[in-house]
């Protein structure tokens, strides 16, 4: 398969089963996420892969409503990182640019292993820290919802449109310009 066709295959797809996920498919998600690049070979990310089902469900309940599907995912992945872990060039924290990059290896490593996988910004922060012995200073970015593919039965109308629309991207032009900026990329206001 083509990386750009992997990369295209990636969504955020919401039905997941609860089947369990074994630790060695879980323990390469980790390492193909463990060889992203960064400065200096700092490595400025963390993962904490929950399972344990006390633990899984204190997680769960600092979800947003909105993310309800993910209550059937047997693990979810926290990607935690902390600007003093890296490089700062310029004013420039590069610690987040990297676990960016170590995030989405770990999602292509589960959509190469025929898993979905959903990164979430909807939770309580502050919570989801205390449930995973977090420390104050430490910046916990995104959790994700792992999982085999599963039954879409229990999504809302709204998500279940959403799991089998097209996928739709904006146009090249509107995100890439060749040589130098053009006012073409600049986002429409929103307001």
């Amino acid at each position: 398969m083509r990386l750009l066709d992997a990369i295209e295959m990636r969504r955020a797809y919401r039905a997941f089963s609860e089947e369990i996920l074994d630790r060695d498919t879980l323990t390469r998600l980790a390492m193909a996420a463990h060889t992203a690049p960064s400065s200096m070979n700092n490595q400025p990310w963390r993962m904490i892969t929950v399972t344990d089902s006390g633990k899984l469900d204190a997680l769960r309940e600092t979800l947003g409503g909105g993310n309800y599907w993910a209550k059937k995912a047997p693990a979810i992945t926290a990607f935690l990182t902390n600007p003093a872990w890296s490089m700062t060039l310029g004013g420039r924290e590069y610690a987040f640019f990297e676990l960016g990059m170590a995030a989405m290896a770990y999602q292509m490593q589960a959509v190469s292993e025929g898993l979905y996988v959903h990164p979430m910004a909807g939770f309580n922060v502050t919570g989801a820290k205390k449930v995973l012995g977090i420390a104050d200073e430490d910046i916990l970015e995104v959790l994700m919802a792992v999982g085999k593919p599963g039954d879409s039965t229990h999504l809302n109308e709204k998500h279940l449109e959403s799991e089998n629309s097209p996928r739709i991207r904006k146009p090249l032009e509107e995100v890439m310009a060749y040589d130098a900026w053009h006012e073409r990329l600049r986002p429409q206001s929103k307001g």
